[in-house]
């Protein structure tokens, strides 16, 4: 089996301009990525979608390797309301080509994520079969959630919420999980299924751990993922 990383970073984050290369411990915040998807063991190459050659040109100084591949973005193939979902789907045949195999998405926003979780997530879509995608643990238990309305009234998601119900003992709520970002392993074949809606269909999770699974969105994510490396 033949395996594709496919990382996308382009240049337009309004949040945390230039996210996407901002200095993270010595690298560029997706250059964690890249290397992380280079040193798996069974990916044969790496794809860096980008809009930006100065975003490309500093990865491939960084990382000085024949595995590193671009599939370079117009403008409005990177848009902030493109989603990589749809982006792979209408645009298979310009990024892999002729490629086969499986592709591992990998967003640049989970730096922690490693070479072993990359195989490990792989070794889980050989043994099922199956798509996988990466989650993790949420870290305060989702059973309390609620809505506020305009005036300040708030409502229970769930009807066994513990506000509601009074069993408010932590050890008592089922551990719930979230995607984390890092890991996507899919058939690009199942790209070209027209009824294919989102990555999670009929795919299995490969579960990490929450200090392995930040997620960079905000400059405080910048700094809990500095002080974990």
């Amino acid at each position: 089996m033949r395996y594709t990383a496919f990382v996308p970073a382009r240049s337009g984050s309004k949040r945390l301009p230039n996210k996407n290369v901002m200095d993270l411990a010595g690298k560029p915040l997706l250059v964690w990525t890249l290397q992380a998807c280079m040193g798996a063991s069974q990916i044969d190459e790496v794809i860096l979608s980008t809009d930006s050659m100065e975003y490309y040109e500093l990865a491939r100084d960084h990382l000085g390797s024949d595995k590193l591949c671009l599939d370079f973005r117009e403008p409005d193939e990177a848009g902030d309301k493109v989603k990589i979902f749809d982006y792979l789907k209408e645009k298979r045949e310009k990024i892999f080509g002729a490629r086969d195999g499986a592709f591992i998405l990998a967003l640049p926003t989970a730096p922690l994520r490693k070479s072993v979780h990359v195989d490990e997530a792989i070794s889980l879509y050989e043994e099922k079969g199956r798509p996988v995608f990466s989650a993790t643990s949420y870290d305060f238990a989702v059973s309390f959630a609620f809505h506020v309305d305009s005036n300040d009234h708030w409502s229970t998601v769930f009807e066994s919420n513990p506000m509601l119900t009074g069993n408010t003992r932590s050890q008592d709520q089922r551990e719930t999980y979230h995607p984390n970002g890092a890991i996507y392993v899919r058939s690009i074949d199942d790209l070209n299924n027209e009824d294919l809606q989102t990555l999670y269909s009929e795919a299995v999770p490969y579960l990490m751990d929450r200090q392995d699974s930040i997620d960079i969105d905000n400059e405080i994510d910048f700094k809990i993922a500095e002080v974990l490396i």
